[in-house]
């Protein structure tokens, strides 16, 4: 994929750069060029591959599309959210002399304290685990993948915080559209949409619990595609990986029909007593690796919007009472399928 230029209404210049930043992983970071403001939306994950991938996408901009832009001469950075594939490299900008960073409020703490904010997250997956029936091996092993795929970053002052409705640099708007990730932001630039990680064109964004991270969860996040959708003037979503969508709306709508397909099945899944383990094999099939947390994850995501509703409720209450940590088991809740 190549780089490719989105014009505003006004003339402002969007450059899409597909940058690798993980082996197979490929992000849209996105160099605005408004008259002498220049900014990066996104970063890539910081890895020297994902560094180099950038120099060379913006390389490809001045070659191509005669710019004159290097990424020294970057003025400001909007981090869309805090994943590492989207704000790995924010040392390079956040440093004195260097770019003003913005990111939302709810992942500004993530950013300026990342070792904190690591050592919590671990805690919770390994209980979120426990509760899902994951075994104590599996559980270490899966806790320290997670844990070393983010050592190599280090926390960086963030001095712009900002929130739903802000207008930022040159008038951008902010929204704030938590459910992918606490503090995930859209982006609206005239009548371009950046839409990060909230809108994709082909996959379904990751969901994961609330009950890992707050302002996370499949609630929150069905929420937030309701007000983007209502957004108008939009000629064209830029999400941050896969291809722009010209159809925004009609792209909500698969997504959110997705969802409540997936809700059915956890409910016919949960026929009889499952625990979370189970209810995960049976959506997405044995996950090695990585995968297996985010399976684990999307499945709990689902079942915890059920439970919320008490379409789901605990097969095994006496157990979950009596024992300091047990697996716990769902089932249908009697009329719920």
């Amino acid at each position: 994929m190549d780089v490719t230029r989105f014009v505003s209404a006004s003339g402002i210049r969007a450059y899409l750069l597909p940058v690798e930043t993980f082996p197979g992983h490929v992000n849209n970071i996105y160099l605005i060029l408004d008259g002498d403001l220049i900014t990066l939306l996104d970063v890539g994950s910081g890895l020297e591959m994902s560094n180099e991938g950038l120099e060379r996408r913006v390389a490809e901009v001045r070659e191509r599309f005669r710019e004159e832009v290097t990424l020294e001469q970057v003025q400001h950075v909007i981090i869309s959210h805090a994943h590492m594939d989207h704000f790995g490299w924010t040392g390079r900008f956040a440093r004195p002399g260097g770019a003003e960073v913005y990111v939302h409020e709810l992942d500004a703490r993530v950013l300026n304290n990342f070792e904190e904010r690591l050592v919590l997250a671990s805690k919770d997956l390994r209980v979120f685990m426990e509760r899902a029936g994951v075994k104590p091996e599996a559980r270490a092993a899966l806790e320290e993948m997670y844990r070393f795929s983010k050592d190599f970053f280090k926390s960086v002052e963030i001095r712009h915080a900002v929130r739903d409705g802000d207008r930022i640099i040159n008038g951008y708007r902010v929204h704030h559209v938590p459910g992918h990730c606490p503090g995930q932001i859209c982006l609206e630039v005239e009548d371009l949409l950046f839409t990060a990680d909230h809108v994709l064109a082909r996959i379904t964004p990751h969901q994961s619990p609330a009950s890992i991270t707050p302002f996370c969860g499949l609630e929150l996040y069905l929420r937030s595609l309701q007000r983007i959708r209502r957004i108008e003037g939009i000629t064209v979503a830029l999400p941050g990986h896969e291809s722009p969508i010209e159809d925004l709306a009609g792209r909500i709508d698969d997504i959110v029909a997705h969802h409540r397909r997936r809700l059915d099945r956890v409910l016919d899944i949960c026929g009889e007593p499952r625990s979370l383990v189970g209810v995960s094999r049976t959506l997405f099939g044995d996950q090695a690796g990585y995968n297996r947390i985010l399976a684990l994850e999307e499945a709990g995501a689902h079942v915890e919007y059920l439970f919320e509703r008490g379409e789901l409720r605990i097969a095994n209450l006496d157990e979950v009472a009596r024992e300091p940590n047990p697996v716990i088991h769902y089932e249908a809740r009697r009329g719920a399928i």
